[in-house]
């Protein structure tokens, strides 16, 4: 709690210090205040107490104690706005009684943090920031937030907010065609933030470079303002993800680019394009002070790498033969299930399913999983209360196109009756050594995982006939 002064806001009997508040023009107004030939400064009186002043802030710290003529003379003089004038006795206020006036809109208080930030009185800092929290999210007034000096957007009282703006945004520019004239009246930051997120629906990074292009035409006309802009803008660009061609044949070649920093990254994405396939994973998981090494989303990460496949051949009612190739460094590096596309005997539906799993000693291996979806299909009643299914597999595998399958596993699935979701067959074994040992923060295996992982599947599905119990009955007494 503080102590409150009210009584003394202002009063000559408790102050010992005069502070004159100057208003100079705000520098929308300079300009027309120099045609004109005047400056219309105004100055105001202020009795203040050197001593309270002082223990909120810092600024007014050093102002009374540098030894100047400010703490000599007992008269300091504050030039500010018109604007801030305002906000200043507000914060003034505020240090003798404790209580902030709220505010009315999002740009008062961004004056007021500002002007908080200015004069170091760090004690309004969460009571504000409590403020914005109050008004409604809409694009301009995250603008503004994020438009903040970064000195002030690093306080720990301010650090939610932005990073709740930071979200919005990105969720409002998910996709930039359907919303490219917003995106075009983007400032900096907010491009930069746009252009960084994970959730950004693309799915080509080349086609990030072609929104920065495009925004860049749009707000500036001079090569060396697009220059600098792209300066600004170019290290949330995740080149290192873009095809070699289009790096040295687009990016490397474009005037905008062609500053030291933005030579430094293409050179960058360039080495990180020359390392094998373990080097690259090694990068991606590393932590960094940025995100160009990590994919944006998994659809890039497909089709840098490559994407999975599924054949399905020798197909007649109840067998066939399902083909599934995928890259293994997709599984472990996303952390996701990677599933085939269906394939069907009968009236089941199945799949395969690559995923990683977590032993009990915490390594963590990648295994296949055969299993079995619901179908929309309902059998008729009599054929289900008379016929049992159960599914013969054989799965192999090999890891080049020259070399022939290798049988791992093999055995029969049973399926319940009444198309029971949920039926399935886990392979652990068929990555024996490739795994990620605990307390590293990168893959490791023993064997090479570049490339692709070739699956071959042979299903069978077996029917067993019921024979009725007054059938059978029957039977034995003749």
């Amino acid at each position: 709690m503080m102590v409150r002064f009210d009584f003394a806001y202002n009063n000559a009997l408790f102050a010992d210090r005069v502070l004159h508040l100057e208003v100079v023009p705000s520098p929308t107004d300079e300009a027309q205040a120099m045609v004109e030939g005047s400056c219309g400064r105004v100055v105001e009186k202020l009795h203040v107490s050197s001593m309270l002043l002082a223990a909120h802030s810092d600024y007014f710290m050093k102002l009374y104690s540098n030894g100047m003529s400010e703490s000599s003379t007992g008269v300091a003089t504050v030039k500010v706005t018109e604007e801030e004038r305002r906000g200043l006795l507000h914060l003034i206020q505020y240090m003798y009684t404790g209580r902030l006036m709220e505010p009315p809109d999002a740009d008062s208080t961004i004056i007021l943090l500002t002007l908080a930030d200015r004069f170091a009185i760090s004690s309004c800092m969460k009571p504000l920031a409590d403020v914005l929290n109050k008004f409604p999210s809409s694009l301009s007034d995250c603008l503004l937030i994020l438009g903040l000096p970064e000195s002030l957007k690093s306080d720990k009282a301010l650090h939610p907010v932005v990073e709740q703006c930071r979200g919005y945004l990105a969720q409002q520019f998910q996709s930039i065609p359907a919303k490219k004239s917003q995106f075009f009246a983007l400032n900096m930051e907010g491009v930069k933030i746009v252009l960084d997120s994970d959730t950004l629906a693309v799915s080509y990074e080349e086609e990030v470079f072609h929104f920065l292009l495009e925004w860049l035409e749009a707000n500036f006309r001079s090569l060396d303002d697009k220059l600098h802009a792209a300066e600004q803008i170019g290290g949330v660009i995740r080149f290192p993800w873009m095809t070699g061609d289009f790096l040295v044949d687009v990016v490397a070649v474009c005037p905008e680019m062609q500053s030291s920093t933005g030579q430094g990254l293409i050179m960058e994405a360039l080495k990180f394009k020359s390392l094998t396939h373990p080097r690259q994973q090694e990068i991606i998981w590393k932590k960094t002070n940025h995100n160009r090494y990590r994919p944006r989303n998994n659809a890039i990460f497909e089709n840098f790498w490559g994407s999975s496949k599924t054949f399905v051949s020798k197909e007649t009612a109840v067998s066939c033969q399902v083909y599934f190739e995928f890259p293994l460094e997709m599984v472990i590096c996303t952390g996701e299930s990677f599933h085939s596309k269906p394939f069907f005997l009968d009236r089941y539906t199945f799949s395969l399913e690559a995923q990683i799993r977590t032993a009990f000693n915490h390594q963590r291996s990648c295994s296949i999983k055969l299993a079995l979806h619901p179908s929309s299909e309902t059998p008729a009643p009599d054929v289900e209360a008379t016929t049992l299914h159960s599914l013969d597999y054989t799965i192999a595998m090999k890891r080049d196109y020259s070399q022939g399958y290798d049988t791992k596993a093999s055995g029969t699935l049973e399926i319940q009756a009444g198309n029971a979701p949920g039926n399935c067959v886990t392979f652990t074994d068929l990555f024996s050594g490739w795994y990620v040992e605990r307390g590293y923060s990168f893959p490791r295996w023993n064997l090479t995982i570049n490339g692709l992982v070739f699956l071959r599947l042979d299903l069978k599905l077996n029917q067993q006939q019921l024979i009725p119990q007054d059938v059978e009955a029957d039977g034995d007494t003749s």
